[in-house]
């Protein structure tokens, strides 16, 4: 069986999801609706395999060459760069606009054909981005013609033994993949990208519809749009090469490591369940200062309050994180996930991972993220969040605002697999005050108590009782 050669995109979890990246010497179709991202991802792309020495003409016929250089360098790209040292060969084919266009006879893409095969022999290119094919054949021949003569446009490619990459208007998300309708026996990988309205927000993903001769992932992806260009998050399993630490880590609550046998383990996601007011940012914050106070370095991510409240009210229960903040072992970053999307608010944690470095999350609360999106963009998220982690071996703290568990409240299945351990944290009204209870629900790859204890709230935080709480007769 004959090997494809790929070439890698360097666009954040494409590459994964593709296996590698789109194939050499072939032709790549990105499709979507107006708006999808697929200039920016050809782009992108472009200016990726001129990094490799690839040189790559870029053919553009919607936008102006000038138009096009100050989107990719406001996104970080370069191309006025690439375009000066000769690796991208810039060539503008927009048609005038000044005055009406005039069409007689039949279309015929001999003139791009050689247009691209003289570049080629003068510049050595290696590489072709055309964007995109939807506007190089408009206004619309017969389909007959426009089925053959997009057959010449892309054999033409192979034969030069180029790479190439179009783009194409879809007439919608779902269904037909452009309005050419010619990309099935023609292309050898096809890309979808979409941009839905999901609930009140929109939500973009991407698919790899079809790949010749090669595996790739299957179905809908999560992505976004950032300032260095498209994210792809592929929801993967990854874990890091090394073994994970037969270690544990102290939680920082009085008699909760008990309940633990010792403390979590090192690189588990312990996700913390429990109602309003139980103690669950109380326990985050205790959770973050402990690891900071032991010289790691640790992320809080804090989406219920602005951070002077939420710092506020820690110095009031006497875990103060200034100093910690200040001695760089602590970074808090506090916002409301109304003002951003699941897909953003990856990117920031990915982003966090690789520049901070914390061997320790905090993220309170996932709630708040789950009531501004969808179910399923919730969903992804919490995938892509822990596909993150995971990759990383980090160690994590999520809490999750759910009611009292004596209202049997439902919680999505998902919510209970993700997590390596869950601690419930609840309360019940006695006498003439509540009655705090903590247990732990699970613990994989660990021994843990099993039975519900008493938990106070007091000056320095959360502290339980070691011995259980005993049930009525």
């Amino acid at each position: 069986m004959t090997t494809i050669r790929k070439l890698p995109t360097g666009v954040p979890g494409l590459d994964i999801i593709t296996y590698g990246g789109i194939p050499q010497g072939r032709t790549t179709l990105i499709t979507g609706k107006s708006g999808a991202g697929k200039s920016i991802l050809s782009l992108q792309i472009a200016c990726n395999l001129a990094r490799m020495g690839i040189k790559t003409l870029v053919l553009t016929i919607e936008e102006t060459a000038e138009d096009l250089v100050s989107t990719a360098d406001t996104l970080g790209f370069d191309l006025a760069g690439r375009v000066k040292d000769g690796t991208v060969i810039l060539t503008d084919l927009t048609r005038p606009m000044d005055g009406p266009t005039h069409v007689s006879g039949d279309f015929d893409v001999e003139g791009v054909v050689h247009l691209v095969s003289d570049t080629v022999k003068k510049t050595g290119a290696t590489a072709v981005v055309l964007d995109s094919a939807t506007a190089l054949f408009s206004p619309r021949p017969p389909e007959a013609h426009l089925r053959s003569q997009f057959y010449r446009l892309v054999s033409s490619f192979r034969q030069q033994g180029l790479t190439a990459i179009l783009t194409a208007e879809a007439p919608g998300d779902y269904g037909q993949l452009t309005t050419l309708g010619v990309e099935d026996f023609v292309c050898d990988t096809v890309l979808v990208l979409r941009n839905l309205v999901d609930g009140d927000r929109r939500r973009r993903s991407i698919e790899v519809h079809k790949y010749r001769r090669s595996a790739h992932y299957k179905g809908e992806y999560p992505c976004t749009m950032t300032l260095e260009g498209l994210t792809v998050f592929p929801l993967d399993a990854r874990q890091a090469d090394d073994l994970s630490e037969d270690a544990r880590l102290p939680s920082g609550v009085k008699g909760l490591d008990a309940m633990t046998h010792g403390g979590w383990l090192r690189d588990s996601i312990v996700l913390v369940r429990g109602p309003s007011g139980s103690g669950k940012t109380t326990l985050s914050g205790m959770y973050a200062r402990a690891g900071a106070m032991r010289g790691e370095r640790v992320i809080y991510y804090g989406f219920e309050e602005t951070k002077p409240i939420l710092m506020r009210n820690f110095a009031k229960v006497g875990l103060s994180l200034r100093e910690l903040e200040a001695a760089g072992h602590l970074r808090v970053e506090c916002r409301y996930p109304e003002a951003t999307s699941p897909e953003d608010l990856l990117v920031e944690l990915r982003s966090g991972l690789a520049t901070f470095k914390p061997s320790l999350i905090v993220v309170d609360s996932i709630s708040s993220i789950e009531h501004s999106t969808s179910e399923r963009g919730f969903r992804q998220f919490m995938v892509g969040l822990s596909s993150l982690l995971r990759e990383h071996s980090r160690s994590a703290l999520l809490t999750q605002t759910i009611g009292t568990f004596l209202e049997n409240d439902a919680a999505p299945p998902y919510l209970s697999t993700i997590p390596d351990a869950i601690l419930l944290m609840d309360y019940a009204r006695k006498s003439h005050e509540l009655e705090r209870t903590m247990a732990v629900l699970k613990m994989r790859g660990s021994e843990h108590s099993s039975a519900e204890h008493r938990m106070t709230i007091m000056p320095g935080g959360l502290q339980v009782e070691l011995f259980a709480k005993q049930s009525p007769p």
